[in-house]
């Protein structure tokens, strides 16, 4: 159900989980869905499900264990997060949703069963991205199992965001700010929960857009501001133009669009983003079944080497922390730090700045090798 090609990019959190009986409201990655009598639904890692049938609730990290009996309609719900303009697969529609019999798949779908009938629509709702698939069971009939479930999606509700207006001419929320210049006008928009995204930051200028988004997941490519796009940074085959870069900076990770009639149009865009600011807020690092608390106004690069022994570059202000970590019966040289059984060796540049190093990696964790 996750296989929709934002997820590459853009990993939702999802809500905790939620179970509902019959005739309760689901709730879940900012959407709600009604329970007709007889009906039961989970909501958690999977998408928020419903069916006219008991579900295991196991069926909360996995909807494909579950096995629909014929004649039953089993129905996932699943937000992508706030709206993208390089997806455009997820077209605006007004509710209802409701699928179709164009709708239906060809085939099967991975990792569910593979006799079943499905059915599967994407689209955008109230600004976020809702992917939709039914699973008909065996030997469905294709009119009154598209019924049923368009009965419970009439229910669907997709809960809107915040929206905060700009101020003295600036666009500004939870430490990000930007200033809107001549023509420029925009919005940004807190989710009702933080499926995907924290923030996001859209504006206009013309027919020049700019879609920013503080995605809820750290992704690595640190840059200093100002972030600047390129030819290069423009997707193959997009028309009209549609630049797009992934870049972390002040411990936060960000998705940025902007279209354009033109390529040369990137310029508009680049003197907006140059009054981008960012408050650093801290971070933790995680890679190898390691750790790591960090200032937001440091990052790292990470080098894995076989077997996973990573070694890390960690960047301070005037600060280069090199953290390697040795393999079993490697000779150390140096200052070792040593973590649940793992030994780690330490070079600071420059050595005046080993306090500030030391403060930073006292929240060093790791897991212990099997």
């Amino acid at each position: 159900m996750k296989g929709v090609a934002l997820l590459a990019v853009l990993t939702p959190v999802l809500a905790t989980g939620v179970s509902a009986d019959s005739g309760r409201t689901l709730r879940g990655e900012g959407v709600t869905l009604s329970l007709p009598a007889g009906w039961h639904g989970l909501a958690g890692p999977a998408g928020v499900q419903a069916a006219d049938f008991p579900l295991p609730r196991r069926a909360r990290s996995s909807a494909g264990v579950v096995r629909v009996p014929r004649g039953h309609v089993h129905l996932i719900v699943s937000n992508g997060g706030p709206w993208v303009p390089y997806l455009p697969a997820f077209h605006r529609v007004r509710a209802p949703l409701t699928l179709r019999k164009r709708d239906l798949l060809p085939g099967g779908m991975e990792g569910f069963s593979g006799n079943d009938t499905f059915a599967r629509r994407d689209a955008r709702l109230r600004g976020s991205m809702i992917d939709v698939l039914a699973d008909l069971g065996p030997g469905a009939h294709l009119t009154s199992a598209l019924r049923k479930a368009n009965a419970v999606l009439a229910t669907l509700r997709v809960l809107p965001p915040r929206v905060l207006r700009p101020r003295q001419g600036r666009l500004a929320a939870d430490g990000i700010s930007a200033r809107l210049l001549r023509g420029w006008s925009g919005r940004i928009e807190i989710p009702a929960q933080h499926y995907g995204s924290r923030l996001v930051l859209r504006a206009v200028r013309g027919d020049v857009h700019v879609d920013l988004l503080e995605l809820t997941e750290i992704e690595p490519g640190h840059v200093d501001l100002p972030i600047v796009l390129t030819r290069r940074n423009i997707l193959q085959h997009s028309s009209p133009p549609l630049a797009r870069r992934v870049f972390f900076t002040g411990g936060r990770s960000f998705d940025l669009s902007v279209t354009a009639p033109a390529t040369g149009d990137l310029r508009e865009a680049n003197h907006f983003l140059a009054t981008l600011k960012v408050a650093p807020r801290q971070w933790t690092f995680k890679s190898c079944d390691l750790s790591l608390r960090l200032p937001g106004t440091w990052h790292v690069a990470v080098r894995p080497r076989s077997g996973c022994y990573p070694v890390l570059k960690l960047r301070g202000p005037h600060v280069l922390v090199v953290l390697a970590e040795l393999r079993p019966g490697e000779r150390a040289t140096g200052r070792v730090l040593r973590r649940a059984g793992r030994r780690f060796r330490v070079e600071v540049t420059p050595a005046t700045a080993h306090m500030r190093a030391n403060a930073v990696l006292a929240g060093l964790r790791a897991r212990r090798r099997s």
